[in-house]
């Protein structure tokens, strides 16, 4: 692809100056792919450093009128869509997984990639998701560390145990539940050689880790007792099934709930609506759409067990959801589906969980 050329670009856009023009862009670490096409089907190509500044610097010295600019969504964040947001210009990041693709593999390049996105997004084939403030994406960031954490946590204690089944050593008492008179036993187990230094080393990392997560947890719970959250979280709290993680995780991964209007658009966001199937006459739900938020899916899920077993409203709900199905997973996740709408149904009314008002 070319380097960017004002001239080149001025002769692309002479005479179409009153039309508007749209933009893609397939976003690198380290440059920016870029297509700006024209009413007419064409499209004008060329390679930018990744320089949110300079690409708007770019485009306004051309001055034309650009309809919207689109790029997919990916580990480079929304600096872009905030600046080009803030420079005057719709701005669309579009998830990969809703992103029209060929029904057959064909060639694949950058530069292809966004004049795509230029075509789609000028037919109006873009869906965009919702772009966080900086400190939406940091508070997001801190929580998801939380979660990222505690699943090295897992699989720290997974490999000790594997460690000490492969040596055929027998497992501490008390170990299932990781007190610490069984942490204490396995530095005191007798391991020969590189074996002990193995156990040294994921105990040293066990211990590292749980230091790291309990800090976490009280950076994300000076965050709940923050003014703008602490009625929010409280209110959240206050139905069976949900504790601070489920909470915090719920608030911050659903950052601006008001800009839902019906709680099946928050199953949809959190990948936990059914896909439709309707073909003629028949008409049925099939599975949930491989998408969303997934950690925060998986612990609504966890925490719809703990509802169902405390509230009598939702036991009778996972017993019609489990004679439909048949399949105690599915109920489970259709139930979790009912928690995740009621949650936003408290964070936008400001109140907490009454269960006869839910009957309703």
């Amino acid at each position: 692809m070319a380097e960017y050329s004002l001239s080149k670009a001025r002769r692309f856009i002479i005479g179409l100056e009153q039309q508007q023009f749209h933009v893609g862009i397939d976003v690198h670490k380290c440059s920016y792919h870029v297509a700006l096409r024209r009413s007419d089907g064409q499209a004008l190509t060329w390679v930018a450093p990744a320089s949110p500044g300079q690409l708007i610097s770019s485009l306004a010295d051309l001055g034309i009128k650009i309809g919207a600019v689109a790029y997919e969504a990916g580990p480079t964040g929304f600096r872009l869509a905030r600046e080009l947001s803030g420079a005057g210009l719709e701005v669309i990041v579009a998830a990969p997984s809703r992103i029209p693709r060929p029904c057959t593999r064909g060639v694949k390049t950058d530069r292809l990639d966004c004049i795509r996105l230029s075509e789609y997004v000028a037919k109006g084939m873009l869906h965009p998701i919702a772009v966080p403030s900086e400190t939406d994406e940091a508070k997001r960031g801190l929580v998801r560390r939380r979660h990222q954490l505690a699943d090295n946590l897992r699989k720290v204690k997974t490999r000790i145990k594997a460690l000490l089944l492969y040596m055929g050593v027998d497992e501490p008492k008390g170990l299932g539940m990781w007190t610490r008179g069984s942490i204490k036993a396995l530095n005191q187990i007798g391991l020969d050689g590189a074996a002990r230094w193995t156990m040294d080393s994921l105990l040293f990392e066990l211990s590292s880790l749980e230091e790291n997560l309990a800090m976490l947890k009280s950076r994300l719970a000076e965050l709940a007792e923050d003014k703008a959250h602490r009625k929010t979280i409280e209110c959240l709290k206050s139905m069976p099934g949900v504790g601070p993680i489920v909470a915090n995780t719920f608030v911050l991964e659903l950052f601006r709930p008001e800009r839902f209007s019906r709680g099946e658009e928050v199953a949809s966001y959190l990948g936990l609506a059914p896909v439709v199937r309707q073909s003629g006459e028949s008409q049925r739900g099939g599975k949930i759409r491989p998408v969303g938020q997934k950690r925060l899916k998986s612990l609504l899920v966890e925490a719809a067990w703990v509802w169902r077993a405390k509230d009598s409203w939702a036991n009778a709900i996972y017993g019609k959801l489990l004679s439909r199905t048949g399949i105690a997973q599915k109920a489970i996740v259709g139930l979790a589906r009912k928690m995740a709408i009621i949650l936003w149904r408290l964070i936008m009314e400001q109140r907490p969980y009454r269960q006869e008002q839910m009957r309703a």
